[in-house]
């Protein structure tokens, strides 16, 4: 979130109504260690609709994949203190 904030996107936590699915672009879930992971569809058991994103992350998702990536690995600064040096 904090680097989706850094890029310029509007960012909200909130629930999500089934019906706001089918105008999404892309959907990808965040977490440390998985960084983010695209989500190819999302399935509504009680209507039977599945809502398809794609099998490769959109250019979002990777945008923030390769910022992430490149803190982690100390390519751009670490401008948030997530990163500690272990030796």
């Amino acid at each position: 979130m904090q680097l989706a904030e850094d890029m310029g996107m509007k960012v909200e936590r909130r629930p999500i109504d089934v019906e706001e699915l089918s105008t999404f672009q892309e959907a990808g879930a965040c977490g440390t260690a998985a960084v983010i992971s695209p989500i190819e569809r999302l399935d509504d058991p009680e209507t039977g609709k599945s809502y398809v994103f794609g099998k490769e992350p959109g250019p979002w998702s990777t945008k923030l994949y390769n910022a992430l990536r490149a803190i982690q690995l100390g390519e751009a600064e670490d401008k948030h203190n997530w990163n500690t040096i272990v030796e």
